[in-house]
């Protein structure tokens, strides 16, 4: 067995998958030692709907994990997202009392006290209280101002709230597997903080994760996250809208989107054709690729529409952003990266982790990166 104190755990709680990874962590520097993944039963949207189901699709990522790792999994921090997740950006002011006007950490802690003080519906709980800027006497952009002499303190926070059922759920289905929760993140701030450099937070870039579920949605600016949300719809849209207009069960459907699909119908030649196991037989029929195209751009432009609003949202100029980062199972479906950089106007990337030790890990994709 390796040692403990050298490995972090962590399980993202997905609708299409529960991924399980153990890690070694050597400062910024991260070595992927297991890596384990399950179908994800008893989840929809994010959110559990049965719980045995959940607590046996956990069990099945770690083993699969702790297998590859050759060690034990006694606590992990555990990725949530849900379309019960939303931010709200806050901003709070105290008097500076320091000794000579100096900004102390009372004053910190009072002005964030002021800043998060807002009333939450009854079944909600902040989760992440993120700080953006400080103010110091109306100079705006100070990021640490311990020391700083004024008279008043002024903070801008973005809060990360979710329904208190939907997180309990979800942290009784990782204990009950016989982990201990270290703590939960947001999935599209985890993603975020695994994909994105220094510069794109500083410059201004749009993360979309792409899920099976859900499109979580992140937008950081001047260093900071500065809204984000959760738009119920994904990859699972778009396997079911190929199920109905093919007639084809889901698992084929999801089968046929994975081997033949594309964002890109324009591309696909009209004389191509695909063949698919009609729905409770084992007939196959043969169909054009450019229709069974045509069902998943028509499911991918209104996830791409729903970025875009996300961004209008936010109140941002999407003129001064660097571009979007895509991740997530949905981001490698094929032409989607081209269809954001058409439809947004702005350049685009798939997301990979940028601290990892090996960048050829065979793990090493968009739809791992939220673990």
């Amino acid at each position: 067995m390796r040692k403990r104190k050298w490995l972090l755990a962590a399980i993202d709680v997905g609708t299409t998958k529960i991924c399980s990874a153990i890690a070694r962590v050597e400062g910024k520097n991260i070595e992927i030692l297991g890596l384990g993944q399950s179908a994800s039963n008893g989840l929809r949207r994010g959110n559990v709907v049965n719980l045995s189901e959940t607590i046996e699709s956990v069990k099945a990522s770690l083993d699969e994990a702790e297998k590859q790792s050759e060690t034990s999994v006694e606590s992990a921090w555990v990725s949530i997202g849900g379309e019960f997740i939303r931010g709200i950006n806050r901003r709070g002011e105290t008097e500076i009392r320091g000794k000579h006007s100096e900004v102390s950490e009372e004053d910190v802690q009072r002005a964030v006290a002021a800043a998060r003080t807002i009333e939450l519906p009854g079944d909600h709980d902040v989760i992440h209280v993120l700080t953006q800027a400080f103010t110091v006497d109306g100079q705006k952009g100070v990021v640490n101002p311990i020391g700083m002499t004024g008279r008043n303190l002024g903070v801008n926070l973005h809060l990360v709230i979710n329904a208190t059922a939907a997180v309990q759920n979800i942290v009784s289905a990782i204990n009950k597997a016989n982990v201990v929760v270290d703590g939960v993140v947001m999935q599209q701030l985890a993603s975020a903080e695994a994909i994105l450099t220094p510069d794109e937070k500083e410059m201004g870039t749009i993360v979309a994760d792409i899920g099976g579920g859900t499109t979580d949605i992140a937008i950081y600016n001047e260093g900071s996250i500065w809204h984000s949300e959760v738009l119920p719809i994904g990859g699972n849209l778009i396997t079911r809208d190929i199920a109905v207009g093919l007639r084809a069960g889901i698992e084929e459907a999801e089968f046929t989107k994975l081997k033949f699909g594309s964002a890109l119908p324009q591309e696909v030649p009209q004389e191509e054709v695909v063949e698919i196991h009609e729905v409770g037989s084992t007939n196959k029929r043969t169909i054009s690729r450019k229709i069974l195209c045509q069902i998943i751009a028509a499911r991918c432009d209104q996830i791409v529409d729903g970025i875009v609003e996300a961004i209008g949202r936010s109140g941002l100029d999407p003129q001064l952003f660097t571009g979007v980062v895509l991740t997530g199972g949905g981001a490698e479906l094929r032409g989607m990266l081209e269809q954001v950089r058409r439809q947004m106007c702005l350049p685009a990337r798939l997301g990979y982790p940028v601290n990892l030790v090996s960048l050829g890990h065979p793990f090493c994709k968009p739809m791992y990166c939220t673990a």
